[in-house]
């Protein structure tokens, strides 16, 4: 019984530091966006062995409309996350060609 208890909270100990990474994310990426207020996240995915992660965002450009899913690529640095650029690509692309890549 012990051991199932131990377990579940290294669980939610993983989960919350995953929660963690994700809004500390979406704070870097609401302050690159023209209309910050209007971000919509979606998926996050956190590779920690290339410390790069993606992050689905939907948000308001300098029309006025929104922008459609797009994918933030993101670098943590020093526990600071930098947006790297925010693209038309799927979510899917951005961890296989960017979040997965050692280079």
């Amino acid at each position: 019984m012990l051991h199932c208890a131990l377990i579940a909270l290294g669980l939610s100990v993983s989960l919350v530091a995953c929660g963690n990474h994700q809004s500390s994310a979406e704070a870097a990426v609401r302050d690159s966006l023209k209309d910050p207020e209007s971000a919509r996240f979606g998926e996050f995915y956190f590779n920690e062995k290339t410390g790069k992660g993606c992050l689905s965002v939907n948000a308001k450009n300098s029309m006025g409309g929104y922008t459609g899913d797009q994918q933030a690529y993101l670098r943590l640095k020093d526990s600071t996350w930098e947006v790297e650029g925010i693209s038309e690509v799927s979510h899917e692309s951005c961890r296989n060609t960017f979040a997965d890549t050692t280079f």
